[in-house]
């Protein structure tokens, strides 16, 4: 008899990354989920009064009408029998102190995961009493803290064989890497290196070399673009030392990638024809890095970075899949 264990997620939608991990542990038979994307929680104002008091009670820094709708709602959804075996929250400020606490009270074992510098969400500091465990990217993090190393994961493994139309591509959202960004795509028009940079940003403007979209790609677009590029971009924000997600779809679909993440090179898939690392002071890239073919890494360093593994490290679950 397979022994079911009783997971809930409960996460902002971080760009659809998690998703592979909800479909996952979806289709597992030894697992029980419940998730709640709580960006996708439903709330409208009732009136032009109501806006008003939502609009005072932030000025306050008291919980608005949005947050208590997003606490009742996962009330709902969390209370619906035994408690969960486990309960990981990811982005655990953006949720009210009540919430927190409810979840705390419905969870033999509360986790959370951190894939971004504390310092750049200065706010979750204040939460970190209510877990059990929490796994960070982030090795600084993880020394400061005592949080446990935990890195992103490779989602994703297969890719279509498509023609190579760019040979470089970064996609990101506007925040202090853009000026950087900007530099790259300079030395790279000047180099006539062929590269696509898209960025995220709410106020359309037009630029010269990047394009900018006011919407969010799908990852299944992101990964059409990637089959037809050479090499990923991979800008790191400051306050920020983990791998983020773009090295891991990298490693996943057996891209080369240009990085200026110093700390790359003290991985063990770490190989100097794969990946190019670069400073904002530095970041002329050879022509042979672009000619020479991506050199295939180990399998058993690789399985390590699989979803599967993320898993095991987290829920301590092996995937029973359906038949």
């Amino acid at each position: 008899m397979i022994k079911i264990k009783r997971i809930a997620i409960i996460t902002t939608h971080s760009f659809g990354y998690i998703d592979f991990l909800v479909e996952k542990l979806t289709a597992a038979q030894n697992v029980d989920l419940t998730y709640v994307n709580i960006d996708a929680i439903p709330f409208s104002y009732k009136n032009i009064f109501s806006r008003f008091i939502n609009f005072f009670l932030k000025l306050i820094s008291f919980p608005s009408l949005k947050e208590k709708n997003k606490t009742n709602y996962i009330k709902k959804v969390i209370q619906n029998g035994d408690l969960f075996d486990q309960i990981l929250i990811i982005r655990p400020d953006k949720l009210e102190r009540k919430a927190l606490l409810l979840l705390r009270d419905n969870a033999i074992q509360m986790s959370c995961f951190l894939f971004d510098g504390i310092e750049n969400f200065k706010d979750q500091k204040k939460t970190l009493s209510f877990f059990d465990t929490v796994y960070s990217y982030d090795k600084k993090d993880v020394e400061k803290y005592n949080f446990q190393f935990l890195t992103n994961y490779i989602y994703d493994d297969q890719i279509e064989t498509k023609k190579i139309t760019n040979l470089v591509f970064n996609i990101s959202s506007f925040d202090g890497r853009f000026p950087f960004l900007e530099k790259l795509a300079n030395y790279f028009s000047q180099e006539r290196i062929s590269f696509r940079f898209i960025v995220k940003k709410d106020r359309f403007f037009k630029h010269k070399s990047i394009e900018i979209s006011d919407r969010y790609l799908l990852i299944s677009e992101v990964k059409n673009i990637i089959a037809s590029s050479l090499v990923l971009v991979d800008i790191q924000q400051k306050n920020q030392d983990g791998l983020t997600f773009r090295i891991f779809e990298a490693l996943g679909y057996k891209k080369k990638i240009i990085t200026n993440n110093q700390d790359i090179i003290t991985y063990d898939f770490y190989n100097p024809n794969n990946i190019f690392v670069i400073s904002e002071s530095n970041y002329e890239v050879p022509s042979s890095f672009f000619e020479t073919d991506f050199v295939e890494i180990d399998n058993d360093i690789l399985s390590k970075y699989k979803l599967d593994n993320w898993i095991f490290e987290v829920f301590k679950v092996n995937i029973v899949e359906n038949n």
